[in-house]
């Protein structure tokens, strides 16, 4: 099975083809999966310049044809408003045009997977924390144990237990308002639980993090860990897509967390009508 996956949430995007077996199953793990082009995509403007490009170059590195592709997954969020318009409706685009089904996942969820698949394989208990800039002094997060985090793929129509663990949580915050979610998980009575944290987050407010308990600290030892990366795209596109869970290309919508200024704008001109 061929599958092409992107992400745009943030300027750090990606764009992935992956195929496995048909006759392949969950339980086999992911050893099966074959990685064929990996693309990444660190843009300083918008992605609407370069994903459609990007998309092409992997089609050719492939030596595959949009005929040739047997579904597609996208990130749909949180993050950045224009990326994710760009990319779910290239996405929805592609998949509707060819008739093939789409499959989506958490960009938080992504982004949080190398390092949650690195703890969870530890026998500490750590905290791991996806971290991106949400503009406007708040911050995307998301935060569980690894164990639980690193199995997420996506959250939709509340909490589906295959593709989602109910003790991951992902909100869009102020600092001060996720230090006070996360506190209780690491000033608790196990206070031997570690913590790690990715993404831009990290650079953008340093200050939170010096506010966590520094002997708890946990470093996560690869490179690029700040940026979602190709090839958990392909991972997680082969899980949903193992699992069924698909969808039709016009059913897949970004998942913002909280509404766009425009939207604020029409509401409060709709209210004073």
């Amino acid at each position: 099975m061929k599958i092409l996956a992107w992400d745009t949430s943030s300027k750090a995007g990606c764009v992935v083809a992956v195929d496995w077996s048909d006759g392949d199953s969950l339980g086999a793990g992911l050893s099966q999966i074959r990685l064929v082009a990996e693309f990444a995509l660190n843009v300083e403007a918008t992605h609407s310049e370069r994903l459609l490009w990007a998309i092409h170059q992997v089609l050719v590195s492939a030596r595959w044809t949009l005929d040739d592709v047997d579904g597609f997954a996208v990130g749909t969020g949180p993050g950045s408003f224009t990326g994710l318009r760009i990319g779910v409706t290239t996405a929805r685009t592609l998949a509707h045009t060819a008739g093939k089904p789409l499959a989506q996942f958490s960009s938080l969820a992504a982004l949080a997977r190398p390092v949650a698949r690195y703890f969870s394989a530890g026998s500490e208990k750590v905290l791991v924390i996806a971290a991106t800039d949400a503009c406007k002094g708040e911050l995307f997060a998301l935060w569980g144990e690894a164990g639980e985090a690193q199995r997420c793929v996506v959250r939709r129509n509340g909490v589906d237990c295959l593709l989602w663990s109910p003790e991951v949580c992902e909100e869009v915050l102020t600092p001060d308002q996720l230090l006070e979610k996360l506190m209780p998980r690491l000033d608790g009575v196990d206070s031997k639980v570690g913590w790690a944290v990715v993404g831009e987050g990290v650079g953008r407010y340093p200050a939170l993090w010096d506010r966590l308990p520094q002997n708890q600290k946990r470093i996560f030892p690869f490179p690029c860990a700040n940026q979602v990366e190709g090839r958990v795209l392909g991972a997680m596109a082969y899980e949903a897509f193992q699992l069924q869970k698909t969808w039709a290309a016009l059913e897949v919508y970004p998942r913002y967390l909280r509404a766009s200024d425009a939207e604020l704008k029409l509401r409060a001109r709709l209210a004073a009508q």
